[in-house]
């Protein structure tokens, strides 16, 4: 049985962000007089203050990967628009869940996208309840970043003494990644050595210890990266930036890297090394989502806004994010 808010009339329509086909951040357009989605069983319509943006909306809207291929089969094929965003938190309106009231403060990562608009249909098994310490619009950025962050450092499977190199310490998912591996630097006897500029190294003292660093490389440099033998690289970026880093492992060392799609790139580039690479995809849960929530909130993270833009300006948005220069986290305001 759904349950609305205060038995007021929820309204019919919405300002939503729809794209139409693939392309540049202008074939993103905000409208008005958009349908509000449907709820099917066990699902939440959430009234949504904040919609986080990643790299993997831009490049959707580029159609690129799997949800470009959601997006084609789902909406294009049907001649129908789609709308893009994966991060949210917001206040239920409507829920057909028992886990869930109206009212209840919540975030969420969904495949499903729809989240730039001012609701969005999500599963109830995606949701989080946000602690009451963290604001709606860190919970808005956190999801992707968070979910992947956690998962990422878990899946890597470090041991301890081992010497850890990671890329891109302080984009979105990195500057989460890099706390969690100083807690291991404490608690396991890691070594933990980044790759960025010197712009994004001296941001970093804002996040971590720096001194407790076993290193820094200096992408910018033209020097050929150190042997630092080392056991494992976590690989945020791919690409050339990941096949320029594999010289810094030793024979035998491993290297998880986010994206997937560069887990061949990097296999035949590190061949002579007998490397071991594992591509990582994020797997939304509410657990997890519960889980980095409740670390914000007992301060064990620190997660960082670089800015907030209004719905209505995603354009700029994803011109921004798409810079590459981040600190930390880009997000819509919504409402």
């Amino acid at each position: 049985m759904s349950q609305s808010t205060n038995n007021r009339q929820l309204p019919t329509t919405q300002h939503a962000v729809l794209i139409r086909e693939f392309g540049e951040p202008d074939v993103m357009s905000y409208q008005e007089g958009v349908a509000i989605p449907e709820l099917n069983d066990e699902q939440v319509l959430i009234k949504v203050a904040y919609a986080g943006i990643n790299p993997v909306d831009y490049k959707t809207r580029q159609g690129k990967g799997w949800g470009a291929d959601n997006i084609r089969q789902a909406k294009f094929d049907n001649d129908e628009p789609a709308i893009l965003g994966f991060d949210v938190a917001g206040e239920v309106v409507s829920s057909n869940s028992d886990k869930f009231a109206v009212g209840d403060k919540v975030a969420a990562l969904s495949f499903g996208g729809g989240c730039y608009a001012e609701y969005v249909a999500v599963d109830a098994k995606l949701l989080a309840k946000v602690p009451e310490s963290v604001s709606l619009k860190a919970a808005g950025a956190l999801p992707c970043v968070g979910q992947t962050a956690l998962q990422f450092v878990e899946f890597a499977d470090i041991k301890k003494s081992e010497h850890v190199v990671m890329n891109a310490p302080a984009g979105g998912v990195g500057h989460l990644v890099i706390q969690l591996l100083m807690d291991k630097v404490t608690q396991d006897d890691i070594k933990v050595t980044v790759i960025c500029s010197p712009e994004k190294y001296d941001k970093l003292s804002e996040l971590v210890d720096v001194d407790k660093l076993a290193g820094w490389i200096d992408y910018t440099k033209d020097d050929a990266f150190p042997d630092l033998q080392a056991d494992v690289l976590l690989d945020l970026v791919g690409d050339e930036a990941g096949v320029r880093a594999l010289s810094v492992l030793k024979s035998g060392g491993r290297i998880n890297v986010l994206p997937t799609i560069w887990v061949d790139k990097l296999k035949e580039a590190g061949s002579s090394q007998d490397l071991s690479v594992d591509g990582y995809a994020v797997k939304p849960n509410g657990e997890d989502m519960q889980r980095v929530l409740q670390q914000l909130a007992d301060g064990k993270l620190v997660l960082k806004v670089q800015q907030s833009y209004p719905l209505s300006e995603v354009v700029a948005a994803h011109s921004e994010l798409q810079k590459g220069d981040a600190f930390g986290k880009i997000v819509l305001e919504v409402g």
